[in-house]
């Protein structure tokens, strides 16, 4: 079934219109939205549609505003942290330069508003309007804090603004083209909301735990300076000795960049911080699937039960050799 719909999300993507595009644009624009990704917001945004009656293919115009827009914010994030590569590609401003790259987030963003109001629901266009403010501003107090210490409200606040507002527009969105009750758009972007916050949290863990050999990639947030549960958790520790503090914090201040992954996995574990943020990820998981079970059963239902339990099981295989347990259910 999710084979199905990704097969019409993907092929959707790929036969979008650009022909109003100007050239100077048009292969920068192209080369964004064709950087691949699992498409799992517009995944959840038809099943969402489909599980309170509508058709999915009917979310045509609301998933490719979604996944426009989320684009547009990726290109405008990596020049920012100044990333070298996204999905293992080079970034657009990498790629074709830095003013092109802004130039293509803004045609970006244009074009998501644009498919936002052709499916003629105000509701849609509201609802991606203060998500796409909500995930600027989340980019924004990120690169603010990059190098400082937050709390960890402070931190799960910043996750739900860059990373937990998107997956709950896609989950309302679906809930809109779907249902005509305020009641289940209402559920479903609460359903969305956890789901997002599981999942950034999830990757906050897997970019610690799952690197590759080199113990320099690009993506370690220790080293870019970007916070985590699981520093924000080591740090605040009583088990945590002075000397494992100062080892975090001098590659998390810039003031080194000799990297000893084996060495800072073994704080995260040690400290507890890796088992309270699997925990914390686990909460909003169960609040996600808690949604979901107040929901007549169907087969969407069950495919969004199986997202839960499949990103569960690849998280487990990817932390075998992490001595904690991992939980048996787990948000995407």
């Amino acid at each position: 079934m999710n084979k199905e719909k990704l097969g019409f999300i993907n092929e959707t993507l790929k036969e979008l219109d650009l022909s109003h595009i100007h050239p100077v644009l048009k292969i920068t624009t192209g080369y964004a939205i064709s950087s691949g990704g699992k498409r799992l917001r517009p995944l959840i945004t038809t099943l969402c549609a489909e599980m309170v009656g509508g058709d999915y293919r009917e979310a045509r115009d609301a998933f490719l505003a979604l996944e426009l827009i989320h684009n547009a914010t990726l290109v405008h994030d990596d020049i920012i942290d100044e990333d070298l590569y996204r999905r293992g590609v080079p970034t657009v401003h990498i790629e074709y330069g830095v003013k092109k790259a802004v130039l293509t987030g803004d045609a970006l963003l244009s074009m998501g508003l644009m498919y936002a109001a052709r499916t003629g629901k105000p509701s849609i266009v509201n609802w991606l309007s203060e998500t796409a403010l909500k995930m600027v501003q989340g980019i924004a107090v990120q690169s603010q804090k990059k190098r400082q210490l937050m709390s960890v409200d402070e931190y799960l606040h910043m996750n739900y603004l860059k990373s937990g507002s998107l997956f709950e527009a896609a989950a309302a969105l679906g809930g809109v083209v779907g249902s005509d009750e305020p009641s289940d758009i209402k559920r479903l972007s609460e359903f969305g909301k956890y789901f997002g916050n599981a999942y950034q949290i999830r990757d906050d863990i897997m970019d610690a735990f799952t690197q590759d050999g080199s113990d320099r990639s690009s993506t370690n947030d220790l080293l870019n300076g970007d916070i985590s549960l699981l520093l924000i958790y080591a740090l605040e520790s009583e088990k945590a000795t002075e000397e494992d503090k100062s080892k975090l914090l001098v590659l998390y201040r810039g003031e080194s960049d000799i990297l000893d992954v084996d060495e800072i996995r073994r704080i995260y574990e040690e400290t507890g911080a890796l088992e309270m943020s699997i925990c914390k990820m686990k909460e909003y998981s169960d609040k996600a699937g808690m949604v979901l079970d107040g929901f007549s059963d169907c087969d969407a239902k069950a495919s969004l039960m199986v997202l839960l339990e499949q990103y569960n099981s690849e998280f487990a295989s990817q932390l075998q050799t992490v001595s904690v347990r991992v939980p048996e259910k787990m948000g995407a």
